[in-house]
């Protein structure tokens, strides 16, 4: 099972044939043959939104991002994601390492689902036990 991180769903929706976007569409296409679900999380909605509210032709954006959202499950932040996000947070913490609350906060809500992370930025998921992280 997939969660979609970010990276992943800005390349689907570039514009043309781009590398980053052809490596997408290859990713999630051998995600579909296994049988896997494509989920996100809200936050990666969430960031996606930001991206709509900076962009110059908001309209296009709006609606390239309702349609990459359209086929996907959101995952909510619950419970039993909140504990993982503590976790993972404190014992960074406690190693005096460094993980972006928004990445933690995904990853936890992947982690917590049973779900590994698709993503262009692995570096991003590093030190987050038990996450599985997929990059294309």
């Amino acid at each position: 099972m997939a969660c979609l991180d970010t990276s992943i769903l800005v390349d689907l929706s570039r514009k043309g044939d781009t590398e980053l976007r052809r490596r997408a569409r290859e990713k999630v296409k051998s995600l579909v043959s296994a049988g896997d679900p494509l989920m996100t999380t809200l936050f990666n909605v969430a960031e996606l939104w930001v991206g709509v509210e900076r962009a110059s032709e908001r309209d296009k954006e709006e609606s390239a991002v309702a349609a990459v959202l359209e086929p996907l499950v959101i995952l909510d932040f619950d419970e039993r994601a909140a504990r993982t996000f503590a976790r993972v947070l404190a014992s960074r913490l406690d190693e005096g390492r460094h993980v972006g609350d928004m990445d933690a906060l995904i990853g936890s809500v992947a982690l917590a689902s049973g779900q590994s992370i698709v993503t262009r930025n692995s570096k991003h998921f590093d030190g987050i036990p038990g996450l599985r992280v997929e990059t294309y």
